[in-house]
C-alpha cells in the first residue's frame, strides 16, 4: 500500500513539474564538443563532413528521438575565429535546417546564450539566435525550434523537430544548452 502510495506521489510531482515519464532527462557534457545540456534520454552520437558556407567542417551531433520528436545538438569547429567566419557558418546551419523541411522563419530573436565554467557556474555569454518554423517533410507538417550560437572558432545548433513536440519539452531542452570553458 506504501509503494502504491510513492508512485501516486511522484506521478503527481511529474505531472505539476510538467514532465512525462517517456522523457528520461539527463545532463550530457561531451568533453571535446564544447557544450552541456540536458537530453530527454540516452543520445546517439554521429559526425560526418557537411558543408557551411563553402566550409567544408566536421560536425558530431547528439541525438534522441522519442515519439516522432528528434531533439539534437549538433556542433563543428570552424577553420577559423573571424566574426564573418562563424556568421556565415550559423547562416548556414539555419538555411540548411530550414531547408530539410521546406519552411521559413515564423521567428528569430537574438539572444546571449549562457556560457559556463567547469562547475557550471555562469561565466559569461555568447550570440546566438532562437529560431521557430513551420513546414512539411514529404506530406507531413513540422514544428521546429531551434538555437544557433557561436563562439571563438565553434558553432552549435540545439534543434527540436517535428509533427508536433511538446512546447514545455522543446523549451526545457533548448534552455537546458550551455557552451563551456
Amino acid at each position: 500500500r506504501a509503494g502504491w502510495l510513492i508512485v501516486v506521489m511522484l506521478v503527481g510531482v511529474c505531472v505539476l513539474a510538467g514532465c512525462s515519464l517517456r522523457y528520461d532527462w539527463r545532463e550530457i557534457r561531451p568533453a571535446d564538443d564544447g557544450f552541456l545540456a540536458m537530453m530527454p534520454g540516452r543520445p546517439d552520437r554521429m559526425t560526418r563532413a557537411v558543408d557551411l558556407g563553402a566550409m567544408p567542417v566536421s560536425m558530431t551531433m547528439h541525438g534522441v528521438r522519442i515519439d516522432g520528436v528528434a531533439f539534437t545538438v549538433a556542433s563543428a569547429r570552424l577553420p577559423d575565429e573571424a566574426v564573418a567566419t562563424r556568421e556565415r557558418a550559423l547562416a548556414a546551419m539555419r538555411e540548411a535546417i530550414l531547408r530539410n523541411i521546406g519552411a521559413s522563419e515564423s521567428r528569430a530573436e537574438a539572444i546571449a546564450v549562457p556560457v559556463v565554467d567547469a562547475s557550471g557556474r555562469r561565466s559569461g555569454s555568447a550570440p546566438g539566435w532562437l529560431v521557430e518554423a513551420e513546414g512539411l517533410a514529404g506530406a507531413k507538417p513540422m514544428v521546429l525550434r531551434a538555437l544557433f550560437a557561436a563562439r571563438q572558432g565553434r558553432v552549435w545548433q540545439v534543434v527540436v523537430v517535428g509533427s508536433d513536440p511538446e512546447l514545455a519539452q522543446a523549451r526545457f531542452f533548448i534552455e537546458g544548452f550551455r557552451i563551456t570553458d
